[in-house]
């Protein structure tokens, strides 16, 4: 007996190893937080406050090295402001808007599978 794979069904073809780096964008959105702090930066700018607010639980630290990784792999941007106190802003890249459509995907596979 043979057993359909909707997946590939869909696609109308299995994904491939050598497709795609699957294993770096996963390296980019598998650690915990990040696809949250990415979708709360799809609606604009946000300051680390915001962050802590949106995201109840994460720690401050991890909050900071998650933003240095984003940062790092080039997805997020800070923006430092001259002011007193200092004010600082995280944005997207375009690298960060490309992954959008993949969170996309992820809610709506969560929400199709929720329970």
């Amino acid at each position: 007996m043979k057993i359909s794979n909707p997946i590939a069904k869909a696609t109308n073809r299995k994904i491939e190893p050598r497709e795609g780096c699957i294993a770096c964008a996963a390296n980019i959105l598998g650690s915990k937080w990040t696809a949250l702090i990415l979708r709360d930066l799809s609606g604009g700018p946000k300051r680390f406050k915001d962050f802590e607010a949106s995201l109840p639980g994460i720690s401050p630290r991890t909050l900071s090295q998650r933003l240095d990784e984003l940062e790092a792999e080039g997805v997020v941007s800070k923006k430092s402001f001259a002011e007193v106190p200092p004010r600082i802003e995280y944005t997207l890249t375009e690298k960060g808007y490309d992954l959008l459509p993949i969170l996309k995907q992820m809610a709506a596979w969560g929400s199709k599978y929720s329970d």
